[in-house]
């Protein structure tokens, strides 16, 4: 039997969806997953209120404000920037002569519609059965990409970080029934 306890390990692969597609259907190899991911981030941004009476903390207030999700990678992908700030590549050639082309930090691909990401990491049960765990988020909106290097065995690599948000709605666009909003989910299911 599988157990609902379960460890993670590296990031394996980040991809953007659609919009319209749940994280279990979605197929990593559409061209929108951030290839080569290096290193992977979720970081979430809460704030507190403690509520002070007679010299003492009374009750303590806690919420997420945001969570900031930052992805490094060896390899810029360009389908993937495509598909964060909507704009198009150019390609011109043909065969071996073929060229590609993306204009870089256009005034108009920053603050675009939030996409939905699932972040997949190889995991285990606490049995040791393989599973995989794909964390979900339904709002993330992404900033500029930022490039560090090229260095010397290292190369260079990109970052693509967004804020995790709230939502209403799941990432194929269907609203919750409670009405709440939630920034994502952790779903552990068979490897594949």
């Amino acid at each position: 039997m599988v157990q609902p306890i379960f460890e993670g390990f590296s990031v394996s692969h980040v991809a953007i969806l659609d919009g319209a597609t749940s994280a279990e259907d979605f197929l990593l190899t559409t061209g929108t997953d951030i290839y080569g991911v290096r290193s992977g981030a979720l970081d979430p941004d809460v704030g507190q209120f403690d509520n002070e009476g007679d010299d003492f903390i009374l009750s303590s207030w806690y919420w997420l404000n945001f969570a900031t999700l930052t992805v490094t990678s060896g390899y810029i992908s360009l389908t993937t920037l495509a598909a964060i700030t909507g704009k198009t590549i150019s390609s011109s050639g043909a065969g071996a002569n073929q060229k590609f082309g993306f204009d870089l930090w256009h005034e108009d691909m920053f603050n675009i519609a939030p996409k939905p990401v699932v972040i997949r990491v190889p995991s285990k049960d606490s049995d040791g059965a393989v599973r995989r765990l794909d964390i979900v988020l339904y709002k993330c909106q992404f900033g500029p990409v930022t490039f560090s290097g090229p260095a010397y065995k290292t190369g260079m690599e990109v970052s693509y970080t967004g804020r995790a948000l709230a939502s209403t709605k799941d990432e194929s666009g269907v609203s919750f029934a409670d009405g709440k909003k939630r920034v994502g989910k952790v779903i552990s299911g068979p490897a594949i």
